[in-house]
């Protein structure tokens, strides 16, 4: 890497640092604005916060992009593509320190998605619906995967990463599905969701009984584990 670009990577990873500092500090003060029934402000927090997040995700493509430019490969070979995805809203939630494996609709405290103001057009009819997938990003799990894993529910069994839910994966995204409980203007109040306060939103889409509700799928390995075989 010539001198130029070592510079450049050297900055960009003080601003990617710097600005999770930014936001780990917002996300402190907007659970003050919210204790103190702050409404108002606790909403522009959480747009500056999405705004952050979305710093963040550009600042790490531009990485990317450095680490490409010093391997010479051009941007748009025949090896890895490069694709962007840029949040859509944040995932509210009383997760900060652990979150479930799993979503519970029964779970206790407040969940909602805030969306980002300019879709909230895009929520229209969106009620209709009694449950919705939810895909996000899981920043708190980025890092290493194994290709192989051992899931709770495995009974000390190892299954392919591609054959379980570990949210250890090459591409860190979580998808859930959920119960609306309401939906106010650009915010959707919706049943227990495993995923950490702050979690990016990549996409939402309505749950159709007839389309996504398969009839003798299964549970896979699952069911050999319920029933003791191998």
């Amino acid at each position: 890497m010539s001198d130029t670009l070592e510079k450049l990577k050297i900055l960009i990873e003080y601003w990617v640092n710097h600005n999770r500092e930014h936001i780990e500090e917002n996300e402190k003060w907007l659970q003050r604005a919210r204790e103190e029934g702050m409404d108002k402000l606790a909403h522009r927090i959480e747009h500056v916060i999405v705004l952050s997040h979305q710093v963040s995700e550009e600042l790490e493509h531009a990485l990317e992009d450095l680490g490409k430019q010093e391997e010479g490969h051009a941007p748009h070979g025949h090896g890895h593509r490069h694709i962007q995805l840029h949040p859509i809203g944040v995932i509210r939630t009383p997760y900060i320190e652990t979150a479930p494996f799993q979503p519970s609709e029964d779970a206790e405290g407040d969940f909602r998605i805030v969306l980002n103001r300019e879709y909230a057009e895009s929520l229209y009819r969106l009620d209709s619906f009694s449950y919705i997938h939810v895909l996000f990003f899981l920043e708190h799990r980025m890092g290493g995967y194994s290709s192989r894993v051992t899931p709770p529910q495995s009974g000390g069994k190892e299954v392919g990463l591609f054959a379980s839910r570990s949210p250890a994966r090459p591409n860190p995204i979580g998808l859930s599905v959920v119960r609306i409980r309401k939906i106010e203007d650009n915010v959707l109040h919706i049943s227990g969701i495993d995923a950490y306060d702050g979690s990016p939103v990549l996409d939402i889409k309505p749950y159709v009984e007839t389309l996504d509700s398969k009839i003798g799928a299964g549970n896979g390995w699952a069911d050999e584990v319920s029933t003791g075989g191998k």
